[in-house]
C-alpha cells in the first residue's frame, strides 16, 4: 500500500507540473512551475427570477470548515489516509469563505429570499459547515471532486430561532483527468448540485416563504 501510494503521489506531481522538463540543470533552473489561482463559480439555479426586496430577508453566516480542508491550497487525496496539499494550485480565497459567498448570492438571487438588513428583521437565518473539499485521486483513473456540506436553516418566530431543514448534503462529481482546473470547476458543479438538493429540501418541507 505503502509503494502504490508513493507512485500515486508521484504520477501526481508530474501531471500537476506538466510540461516542466527535467532534462538538465538549465531547465530545471529556468522552468519553476507558476502558482496558478482558481475560483470557486456555479451557475445559479434561480438567479434572475427575484424581484428586489420580495422574498423574506435571509441572514446567511460564514461557514466553518474542517481543519484540514481550512487552506487555500487545493487538497488532494492519495489513500484512505494520506492527504496531500498542492502548493502551485491555490484558490484566490478561503474556500470557507468563496463557497459561503456562493451560497449567499444564489439564495439572495432567487425569489425566495432577500438580504437581511438588520437583525430585528431577520426572517431566516442560515448557517452551515464545509466538511469535505478535496480532490479524491486514488484511482487515477477515475479521480473525483468530493463536496460535502452540513447546511442549517432556521426561521425566526420572534421567540427564538426554531429549525426548519439541519441536513447534511454531499457531492462526487467525475473528472476526466487529475487536473487542477477540472478540480475547481467540478467542485463548484458540486456546489451547484447540494443547492439543487437544498432547494428540493425547501420545496418538500412546504415553506411558505413568500407568504
Amino acid at each position: 500500500m505503502k509503494i502504490r501510494t508513493k507512485w500515486v503521489f508521484i504520477f501526481l506531481s508530474l501531471y500537476i507540473m506538466g510540461g516542466y522538463s527535467m532534462i538538465g540543470c538549465t531547465n530545471l533552473r529556468n522552468k519553476s512551475p507558476e502558482k496558478k489561482f482558481y475560483r470557486i463559480q456555479t451557475p445559479s439555479r434561480l438567479a434572475g427570477s427575484n424581484t428586489p426586496e420580495t422574498g423574506k430577508s435571509l441572514l446567511v453566516e460564514r461557514f466553518s470548515i474542517s481543519p484540514e480542508f481550512e487552506t487555500n491550497s487545493f487538497v488532494y487525496r492519495l489513500s484512505p489516509t494520506r492527504f496531500a496539499n498542492d502548493f502551485y494550485n491555490n484558490f484566490r480565497a478561503s474556500p470557507a469563505r468563496m463557497i459561503t459567498e456562493v451560497i449567499r448570492e444564489d439564495l439572495w438571487a432567487s425569489r425566495l429570499f432577500s438580504p437581511a438588513h438588520a437583525m430585528a428583521d431577520v426572517h431566516y437565518q442560515l448557517g452551515g459547515k464545509v466538511t469535505e473539499f478535496y480532490g479524491d485521486f486514488q484511482n487515477t483513473k477515475q479521480p473525483m471532486a468530493i463536496v460535502t456540506l452540513r447546511i442549517f436553516l432556521e426561521k425566526n418566530t420572534r421567540d427564538g430561532f426554531t429549525p426548519v431543514i439541519h441536513k447534511t448534503y454531499g457531492a462526487r462529481i467525475l473528472l476526466a483527468a487529475p487536473d487542477p482546473a477540472l478540480l475547481a470547476e467540478a467542485l463548484g458543479k458540486g456546489i451547484h448540485q447540494i443547492l439543487d438538493q437544498f432547494y428540493r429540501d425547501m420545496e418538500a418541507a412546504g415553506l411558505e416563504i413568500l407568504k
